[in-house]
């Protein structure tokens, strides 16, 4: 088995190398985009923390510029160039774009596979704006980005993965070349120097670009349909994202929980779930009172009358970056916009 997936990991190499090298001949063309661009994204499939990072620069940079949001909009049933509005729902745009939309209503957040054919009619439609942020555009080569931004779990290192299946990459480490900017995230809020230091002279080996570390801060729970928490002391966990051990081990720090219960990375919840849900609760012969899940998961449930009844709350996060580099992050961006 572990020789085929090494076969599948060189073929899945050889496939990259090619596509890139026909972008660097000029075969297949990238552009700038008709507004000014930060392009956020992985080499890894999945849970790099697109999401709460995109949330954290549109926070950071909207008080001084114009900004707009622009997402491929994964898993959506709809297809071409759409704006995210009150009546859409995970189905339409996607669960990531909606939660996004949803922190920024005063931010325009749009859905387009096609990046550079969306980013002309966003700029018809605003013709002021200063940037642009894209969340997960790192390997959409169509798209030449002002600020590239790569993403990697501090757990697991981009330098030392491998291809999928043999690893979690999706591409390969020499794209990291393109990064102006590399973002060890969900790192401890405080790190050892030496630590940092040997994350840094690794990268390195792959990029000039400067790197930083950021850490995962939660919120308090929310309640997604308007239950009271203090009513219940026997709670659950549940969710659908790509590493869900994380989820489930920082949610015992806040609330411990009897039951743990794991979905597909973007599920779409439907009646079959709920049963599974209800089966553990107690008024159905279970343990469980209440569940917890993310912010992400609630984008996905919130629109299900079937679920309403239940007692469901969720963590909101934020991405942070480490407090020892907080200035010089804040002086890199006043240099770069």
């Amino acid at each position: 088995m572990s020789v085929f997936r090494g076969l599948l990991s060189a073929l899945l190499s050889l496939v990259l190398s090619i596509r890139h090298g026909l972008y660097a001949w000029g075969v297949f063309r990238s552009s700038k985009g008709a507004v000014k661009t930060i392009v956020v994204g992985n080499l890894a499939i999945g849970g790099s923390g697109k999401t709460p990072f995109s949330d954290m620069i549109l926070n950071q940079l909207k008080r001084t510029h114009r900004l707009a949001f622009l997402s491929r909009g994964y898993g959506r049933s709809t297809r071409g160039f759409l704006k995210i509005g009150q009546g859409h729902s995970v189905e339409h745009v996607g669960d990531e774009p909606l939660l996004i939309a949803s922190h920024h209503p005063d931010i325009p957040a749009y859905v387009g596979e096609k990046r550079v054919q969306a980013l002309k009619q966003m700029a018809q439609i605003h013709p002021n704006l200063d940037w642009v942020v894209l969340d997960d555009a790192f390997q959409h080569r169509a798209l030449k980005g002002d600020i590239n931004i790569l993403l990697s779990r501090f757990g697991q290192p981009f330098y030392h993965d491998h291809l999928w299946p043999m690893g979690d990459l999706r591409d390969l480490r020499a794209r990291a070349h393109a990064a102006d900017l590399i973002v060890f995230t969900g790192a401890p809020a405080s790190l050892a120097a030496d630590i940092r230091y040997k994350m840094m002279e690794e990268s390195q080996k792959y990029s000039a670009a400067k790197v930083f570390f950021a850490h995962t801060a939660s919120l308090p729970l929310q309640p997604l349909f308007g239950h009271n928490i203090q009513e219940y002391q026997i709670f659950g966990s549940f969710c659908g994202i790509a590493h869900p051990k994380t989820f489930h081990e920082n949610i015992q720090v806040i609330q411990p929980t009897k039951v743990q219960v794991n979905f597909k990375d973007h599920h779409l919840f439907n009646d079959n779930d709920l049963q599974t849900i209800q089966s553990k609760m107690v008024n159905f012969g279970g343990q469980v009172e209440a569940w917890i899940t993310t912010e992400k998961d609630a984008m996905r449930i919130r629109d299900l009358n079937l679920w309403k009844n239940i007692p469901v709350f969720y963590l909101p996060i934020v991405l942070k970056i480490n407090e020892e580099e907080a200035t010089e992050w804040n002086l890199w961006w006043k240099k770069r916009i």
